[in-house]
This record gives C-alpha cells, structure tokens and sequence, in this order.
C-alpha cells in the first residue's frame, strides 16, 4: 500500500473499560509507515495496580499474570510517546477512544492529525453493515491475527486503510474532486489525505458507488396472493388473528392495492418492513417518521460551511455522492447520527416531511407511534391525508400498548436541555434551579413518582413562570423546546389526571422527567378506533387478554390467514450450561434473561467455545445490534448468539439464517418496571391479568421473528424449567402447543429424545 508523502503511524489500545483515567491501559502497540513502507513495530504489555475485569480477560486473553513484572504507564509513557511521534498523523479503527484513554494515561493526542479508519471506510464500503474491525477483518479477509491483541488490530487497520485506498483510487473525477474540497476543509488529518488522494480519476463510477446502500424493491405487479380482511366502513374496530408465517404483511399490502378505499397499513419497525416487502413504488406511500428524513435546506448549509469537523465532513461527502432522501439511504455511522439528528433531520414542521402526505396515499405504510403523534395532535400535517374513509390495519397489535406509551410520553432530558444550553446563561441558570427541584424531590431514589403534593409548591409554581419565555424563544433549536413543553405539562398538576409521572436517575447519573397515560386503552378508544374503522392484527387466540387496548372482550375475530406452525419441543431437563458445554449444529439464537447472565456465560464459556471453533456473539459485549446481527450472518456455523428476547423482537435477518432459536428463560417483565407495575395494580390478579398475557403475546413475537429468519428445517428448543415447576407453565405450554408441528422428530442437538408436542 501506498499512500505518497504522507508518513503516519498505527496505533491501538486495549484497556479494562470505556472510562479514561477510571479504566486503564494494559496494552499498547503502533506501526510507522514512511513512504509506504512498514518502518517500525512496537508492542507492549502495561502493568496496573488493580484487577483486569474478567470480560476483559476474556475478550484480549490477557490476564493479571501477563502483567507481572511488566512496566506500568508512568515507566514507559515516554517510550510511547516516541513512537508515535511528534509530526506524523495517526491511525486508528475507532482511534477517537485510543486518543480519550491515551489522554487519561497523560499522553494528550487531541490537536494531533488523526485518521479513523471506521469512519473512512464506511464512506467507501457502503455496502457493509457494520464497521467493526472484527467483521471487515472477516469480509474483507484482512490478517487479524490475534484478534482483540493490540498488534493484531494494528495489523488488520493497516491492511484495512490499504483497502479503503484501493477504493479511492476507482473514483471518478466528480466524486474525487468532492471528496477533496471537502477533506481539505475538514479536521488536519482528513486535509493531509486530500493532500495525497489520487490525482488521476477511474474512467468510470465503480458498482460499489453505483448502488450506495440504498435498499431495492422490485417493481412487483399484484399478483392476486391476497386474503379476505374484515369489513369495516366506519369507525370502530374488529380484530383478525395474525400469523407466523413471514410472507403475512406481504399478503396485506397485496390485498390493500387491490381495494377500493384507501387503506393505512401500520407497522411496528418501518424500515424492517419495508425491506422485506416488494410492491410498486408508485402505488404504496411509505410514510417515514420527520427524524428519519433528510431536510435539503439544512443539507445545503451544511454543504455551504467553510470548515467541517471530521464528522460533519464524512457525512457531507455522502450527501453529495449518494444523494439520500433518508436516513436509510446512507451509510449513517458513529458519531455521523449526531450530525444527523442535530442539524439534517426533518421535523414535523419541515416542507418535505408535509410533501409525503401530498397527494393523500391510496395506500400507505407508518410505524404505530408515527401514527399516534398524528391522531394526537388536531393540527399534524397529516390530518388532511388521513380521510375518515381511510382503513387503518394495525399489525403487531399486542405492542400498542408500549409503541402508544412511547408516543403519548412527555419527557424532558436533563442532559439533552444542557447541551442545547451551551452559550445561554439565562437557560444554563434555570436547569440549574430544575436539578435543585430535582434532587430536593427525588431524595436520593432512582425513581421517585411525582405527587400532587410535589406540584402544589412555590417552587414548582416559579419554575413554571421561568419556562414559559424558554419554550416561546424560536431562537432554541425545536428539540429542546418540545422538552422544555414537556416539561411545563409534568409540573402542571391539573394535567396529570390519569398519568404517572416521575423523576428518573439511571446509572451514570442521568435523569429526565417523565409522564405517560396511567391506561392506554382509554386514548386509543378516543382517537383511534372512535374515528376511523380500524383493524387490529393480534395474536391467535388473544381476544381476552388485551385488555389494555382492546375497548372490549367479546368483539368477533376473523381468521384471514392459514395456521403455521413449526418444530416446537420443549425440555426443562436441559439447562443452558448444557447447550454451551456441548453446542448444537447449525447457528443458534439463544434468549437469556438477562444481560447480567450473558455476560457470566460469557466468561465461563468463550475460551472453550474458542478451542471447538464455536463463535458465541453476546449482547453488550459484542457492540450493538447491527454489529452483531452482521457478525452473527459473516460467522462460520457452529455460532451461537446470546442476548435478551427484548432485543431479539428487534433482529432484522434474511431468510434461511437461523437453525435454531432457543428460549432459555421464558420472558416476563420486570414486576418493579416503572409504568407497568403502576399499570398492573388496576387487576385484581395481576400476575395472571396483566404480565401472564403480556408473556404470550411476547413469545408470539418471538416465534414469528424467527419464522422470518429460520433455515427450512430451523426448530424452536424452550428449555426453561419453570415451566415444570411452576404453576402457571401448564398455561404457556397449552398457549405454545397451538403453534407446534404435530409430527414428532428430535431436534438433532446430540441429547436424548426430547419432550415434543
């Protein structure tokens, strides 16, 4: 690799945490490169005077006695620094974190050139969905050996930069003189690349620009695979079962462009569910939420700026290569989201945002809370384009109860209303006053539920007289407004009529004020079903058991859709300590309950999976969701993923991935939850009211996202042993038992015959 004139040095990092100077460095390594050429390596071990935490040790294998004996920061910063270097830029994957825990160690990089190689490759591989150096190491196959070990990752982000400049060099002229004007008004690292970028352009856009990441539907024609939904001209609702099988919303939207009157169809993860349907653009208005949005005015200031940070200037380039018209368009990464949602997303007062409900769509698709904000407010702007003729069918009708929780929450950040106070002593001043009203109030909990008692106070009164110029100043960016309008509805007391409202401190000292309908069902009555004919879809056998939303029980239910059913078994003799011992074939989602115990099994279990060749990918440990569903498909079988179900409802996945989903621990809410303890006291028998249903229709959800993933073959293990031992597993396994294969067959996971339905 060759990258002329500029002389740079690689270097990485492994720490015992994300915290500078709280967590330390135990290890060090860098590459100089001068002129192309490999000049010099340099490794070291670092002692500390603590412990390393055993997911650390885990992740790097190094251990407290590798330690031993090895110099501590203080005896070999020096040595460090020299090798860095005074004038040469530095490089690094994700090199932002290095810079912050080398900073803590007492070696300041911040007003060095650097350059992250994250960053740089997700402007020139848009077609990944993950940056991690662990997944391009296995896509791009780079020499990442040994993975998590300093020099390994140096090794594999030097090779990873020689990639990125492979790439940079098959750009045309018109994207290769935007890349440039902008990188020469960007952070000093980025201006040295455009001082070295090829000189001589490819003839022609290479496919990766070509395509961008722009998702592809084929321009489907209807092709009469359509179902009978329920009848319903005017307002009210009626219920239709819903179905595992995965092609269900296709049939919906096939059935909906053949009618006659509009129809909205609303989903629960829009992008998730466009991806996965075909159907005529011309004919189908997908309806995105304002944030998702890209709002061209603020695109063109932010094109128009004379000088841009590193990230602002990432994001500006794929503006002009890529052309989006939403979030989804691009390859949106690291702190570029800020940059999004800061200053290049729409809100609902933004033209384009408007120009999506003009023309009113025959047919649309809308995520639940997009529609909720809209049935909420009499002067959305979307009112027009929602006729009282037009059909709502509200699929994943079991989460209305949270989606409406969501969008009917008045909420204000603490830490979001300081950010936007930067510079405004008059506002810095009043959140000064709200944090004293806060920590008088809370008293020391981490959740303390709000009283009239607390609202009916002077102080509470002046805090509101203080807020009313705040949220009138137009010259306050709208986000914190609608907070700060929030905030004044939670201290009025006359408001929370049938809300629970509370202050909230999470760990690492967060806190936000926040309030939510005491019950949900009475809203939706209101503004849904009693002004447009609405169609719920909910799971088989539900009718009685969602009470929450449902204005009765005794309301008819359609079946429009044939049953579905999978390879089901369950055994409670088997305990997830069993499964890691001695993995299944294939790859495997397994359900834990809680991330506490999925990181235990990950330092129980990691080292001996590592030596069978079995990769297990854990949440929280393995980077976010996208990370680790894109590490999760790149994986060699036998893999094994390891995360909670809340997440798993979340997973978007092709088809045919999936051989096995297990459900270690059946997945109840938490008794203490916030809202939906104060929710459950409304039942005279909670348990089996309110969290029994809760868990059904969760495990619905579960079962029919791995539907949408499974191999042809994929089986369902639950192995959770109270439902043997408790009273009410007799219950969950008669509701289980309407989704099961009645044909027998064991599950090939080299253990006896299991107990099958």
């Amino acid at each position: 690799m060759k990258l002329p004139n500029l002389s740079f040095v690689v270097l990485d990092t492994e720490t015992t945490g994300f915290v500078p100077r709280v967590n330390r460095v135990i290890e060090f390594a860098s590459v100089r490169v001068q002129e192309g050429k490999e000049t010099e390596e340099f490794e070291t071990l670092i002692s500390i005077p603590g412990d390393i935490p055993p997911t650390v040790q885990v992740l790097t294998h190094i251990t407290a006695q590798m330690l031993t004996g090895k110099p501590s920061f203080e005896q070999v910063r020096e040595t460090i620094r020299s090798k860095i270097g005074e004038h040469t830029v530095i490089v690094g994957q994700n090199v932002g974190f290095d810079i912050r825990m080398l900073k803590g160690e007492g070696i300041d990089l911040t007003e060095r050139p650097w350059i992250d190689t994250s960053m740089l490759a997700s402007l020139v591989f848009p077609e990944l969905p993950s940056y991690s150096l662990g997944y391009v190491s296995t896509v791009l196959k780079l020499n990442h050996d040994p993975v998590h070990r300093a020099l390994g990752d140096v090794h594999a982000t030097l090779e990873l930069l020689g990639k990125c400049w492979e790439r940079l060099q098959e750009l045309p002229p018109d994207e290769l003189r935007v890349l440039f004007e902008i990188f020469s008004q960007s952070s000093p690292g980025y201006r040295q690349l455009a001082e070295v970028l090829p000189t001589v352009p490819a003839a022609k856009r290479p496919k990766w620009l070509q395509s961008g990441t722009r998702p592809s539907r084929g321009k489907k024609q209807i092709t009469g695979d359509r179902v009978r939904l329920p009848d319903i001209a005017k307002p009210g609702v009626v219920l239709m079962e819903d179905s595992l099988a995965p092609q269900t919303l296709q049939r919906i939207v096939d059935t909906a462009l053949a009618g006659e009157e509009p129809m909205w169809i609303v989903v629960k993860n829009l992008e998730a569910s466009v991806r996965g349907l075909t159907f005529p653009e011309d004919n189908v208005q997908v309806l995105m939420p304002a944030p998702l949005l890209l709002n061209p005015e603020a695109a063109e200031l932010l094109l128009l700026q004379q000088a841009f940070t590193a990230d602002e200037a990432t994001l500006a380039v794929k503006i002009r290569w890529y052309r989006p018209r939403a979030h989804r368009d691009l390859p949106v990464h690291g702190e570029e989201r800020a940059v999004w949602y800061g200053k290049l997303a729409c809100t609902e007062a933004t033209p384009t945002y408007h120009r999506q409900f003009n023309p009113p769509p025959h047919v649309a698709l809308i995520d639940h809370q997009q529609l909720l904000s809209i049935l909420e407010h009499p002067d959305h702007p979307a009112r027009a384009a929602l006729s009282p003729a037009t059909r709502l069918l509200i699929t994943d009708a079991s989460m209305l109860e949270d989606t409406a929780t969501k969008a009917f929450k008045w909420q204000a950040v603490l830490d979001h209303l300081r950010a936007a106070a930067e510079g405004r002593a008059d506002l810095t001043g009043f959140l000064d006053l709200l944090q004293l009203w806060i920590e008088r109030v809370r008293a020391f909990q981490d959740v303390r539920y709000l009283t009239g008692q607390d609202l009916d106070t002077k102080e509470t009164r002046l805090l509101k007289e203080r807020l009313a110029p705040f949220i009138a100043d137009e010259t306050l960016p709208e986000l914190p407004r609608r907070d700060l309008a929030d905030l004044e509805r939670i201290l009025t007391p006359e408001l929370l009529s049938h809300r629970i409202a509370w202050i909230e401190q999470r760990q690492g000292g967060s806190q936000s004020i926040q309030s939510v309908p005491e019950r949900i069902g009475p809203t939706l009555a209101d503004l849904l079903y009693g002004q447009h004919p609405t169609m719920l879809s909910i799971p088989p056998g539900s009718t009685a058991t969602l009470r929450e939303i449902l204005p009765a029980t005794d309301l008819p239910c359609s079946q429009p859709f044939p049953p579905c059913t999978l390879p089901l078994s369950i055994r409670t003799d088997i305990a997830l300590d069993d499964l890691l011992r001695n993995p299944p074939p294939g790859k495997s989602v397994v359900l834990v309950g809680s991330r506490r115990i999925i990181e235990e099994k990950y330092v129980e279990y990691t080292a001996e999976l590592e030596k069978k060749g079995v990769e297990m990918i854990c949440q929280n440990l393995s980077g976010g969701l996208e990370r680790m569903t894109a590490e999760f498909l790149a994986a060699p079988a036998p893999a094994l993923w390891l995360l909670t179900p809340w997440s798993y409802e979340d997973v978007d996945l092709p088809a045919e991935i999936v051989d096995r989903l297990i459900i270690a621990s059946v997945p109840f809410d938490h008794p203490s939850h916030t809202v939906l303890s104060r929710r459950a006291a409304h039942y005279p028998n909670a348990f089996e009211e309110y969290f029994l249903p809760r868990l059904e229709h969760r495990l619905f959800r579960l079962l029919r996202t791995f539907c949408r993933h499974r191999t042809f073959h994929g089986e369902v293990l639950v192995t959770d042993d109270r439902l043997k031992t408790k009273s009410y597993g007799k219950r969950v396994m008669a509701y289980l038992r309407q989704f099961a294969h009645e044909e027998k067959g064991a599950p090939k996971t080299g253990k006896p015959q299991m107990e099958l339905f």
